[in-house]
């Protein structure tokens, strides 16, 4: 029972690692997916100016409008176009930014699961130490108290040993006059 308790907290811990991980996936793929969806209202809009500037200009030319408004006007889809590409440009650049930072995500949650496995291996090991440790333990206090019995055992006979010299002694001073 206490292996399966020095796992469950490496294992709730991996599994936090890894939710965090998904969420941070999950929210920048979420905001690249806004980034395509900008970039291609933007340039749905550009075609869309495109046609009507086409549809216009067509328009000028068989109504004979002067070469001025015809110029005007296609400068201004010219910079309408200009704007709706680099808005473009910018949303790809946000994206790749975006895709980068979910690469590193990845990479530093992979470093921070591999450091954990390692911690549990170590842990893992500590405990397998500790236990052969208290079994050594165990047995030294064994034959401590067995050491223990027999010390008193000795000193009992000691004690009977000089207890019986002392009444011989005793008795042979008394049997000589």
């Amino acid at each position: 029972m206490g292996g399966n308790e020095l796992t469950r907290p490496t294992s709730l811990a991996l599994m936090a690692i890894a939710a965090v991980g998904w969420l941070v996936a999950v929210y920048f793929w979420s905001d690249g997916v806004s980034l395509r969806a900008e970039n291609e209202e933007a340039t749905r809009r550009a075609e869309v100016a495109r046609q009507g500037l086409i549809t216009q200009l067509q328009g000028l030319q068989e109504s004979s409008g002067s070469a001025a408004d015809l110029g005007a006007r296609l400068e201004s889809g010219r910079k309408a176009l200009d704007e709706t590409v680099a808005r473009s440009t910018e949303a790809a650049t946000r994206l790749e930014e975006l895709t980068r930072k979910i690469n590193e995500a990845e990479l530093t949650l992979a470093a921070r699961a591999d450091l954990v496995e390692q911690q549990t291996a170590l842990l893992k090991d500590t405990a397998a130490n500790l236990k052969t440790t208290q079994d050594e333990l165990a047995d030294i206090a064994a034959q401590k108290s067995s050491a223990a019995a027999e010390l008193a055992k000795a000193e009992a006979d000691l004690a009977a040993v000089r207890a019986a010299r002392a009444q011989l002694d005793a008795t042979d001073k008394s049997a000589k006059p």
